[in-house]
């Protein structure tokens, strides 16, 4: 009988054999996730809009953001319905309410503050709401539990309650 000699074949899978078994255990274990705290959060209001300025929200690449507005007074919903200047355009702000066909009138009676807008309000996407709930909630008490009605000129139609996720 003739010894059995080994192929090249052979020799290339024995040559691999070390490289596939490091790579297989390589030492590392797998462990549980492990809980350090709740998500990062941010002060969604610059500080110097206290100062000076007109906070307003719009729809930024990552939802709702507020814009800070060197307008010390003067009628934030109006502004709100302007949507963004060119320069917060070009940066991805935009909004979702429709142009204003009139005068936004606000009220404040028992912890509710109700706008009334002199147009359709079914149609609001929820971010619209909130963009509208957000900017009137800053400028009138920011940091409070009030909540915001939205009524317009549709029949029986109202937006209540709503808060500002923002805030």
């Amino acid at each position: 009988m003739r010894p059995r000699t080994t192929g090249p074949r052979a020799l290339a899978a024995l040559a691999l054999l070390p490289a596939g078994l490091l790579a297989a255990g390589c030492g590392i274990q797998s462990t549980d996730v492990i809980a350090v705290g709740g998500p990062a959060s941010a002060q969604a209001v610059p500080p110097d809009a206290e100062s000076g300025g007109t906070v307003l929200f719009f729809a930024g690449p990552d939802g709702l953001m507020p814009v800070l507005r060197s307008v010390r007074s003067g009628p934030q919903l109006s502004l709100l319905f302007a949507g963004p200047t060119k320069a917060e355009a070009a940066a991805g702000i935009r909004t979702e309410l429709p142009p204003s066909r009139g005068a936004a009138k606000m009220s404040l009676a028992r912890g509710m503050v109700t706008v009334a807008l002199d147009q359709d309000v079914a149609g609001l996407t929820p971010l619209a709401q909130q963009q509208i709930a957000c900017t009137v909630l800053q400028s009138v008490a920011p940091g409070t539990d009030l909540k915001v009605t939205i009524t317009g000129t549709d029949d029986h139609s109202s937006l209540s309650p709503l808060a500002c996720p923002a805030g």
